[in-house]
Formats: C-alpha cells, structure tokens, sequence
C-alpha cells in the first residue's frame, strides 16, 4: 500500500475539518498552502472519498512552519505518515489520495 504524510487527530480527521486549526490551515494562492484546484499537477476539486496529504515530508516541511506543527500538536494534531489505498494525484505542493 502507498504512503503519504498527513496532519491529523487519532480519529483521521485533518486539521482543514477543524476550525481550532484555521491559523494553520488557510489556502491561499500566494503561497505554498494553495487548494488542490489551484496545484499544479492537481488542479480540480477533491472528490468526498479523497484526504489531502504530502508525498514525502519535504513537501509537508515547506507547507507547515515548525510553529505551525508545535502548535498543531497541542490541538491534537500530528505530522505522521499513513498507509492509504490509492493516490489519486500528485500536485506540486500535495497529494490527494483515498484512504
């Protein structure tokens, strides 16, 4: 099976899902934290089936700040990697895959 990393609680839900987590989890075009509609590579919306996530940590370490992860942390929310059934797509900045 493929692995990805992935920010999430013990219940798999991402830190997008979480509104306590908005400060670190805002899309924008401007930066490296754009939707996958807008990655290049990706560039639709992601289906109900699909969790956001990196390839490899390089693409997480340029995502998240290391205050970002800390504070992510004390939400519950962790940096770890996942075991998932299919990736889907392989953006420039993440990947969307089906757990």
């Amino acid at each position: 099976m493929p692995k990805i990393y992935r920010v999430e609680n013990d219940y798999g839900h991402g830190c997008y899902t979480n509104g306590d987590m908005s400060f670190a989890c805002k899309h924008s075009q401007q930066t490296n934290t754009p939707s996958p509609n807008f990655d290049r590579g990706i560039k639709r919306w992601m289906s109900h089936k699909e969790i956001c996530g990196f390839l490899n940590l390089e693409q997480a370490n340029k995502w998240f700040t290391d205050n970002e992860l800390k504070e992510a942390e004390r939400k519950g929310f962790i940096l770890k990697q996942i075991e998932v059934k299919e990736i889907t797509a392989i953006g420039e900045k993440q990947v969307l895959a089906i757990r």
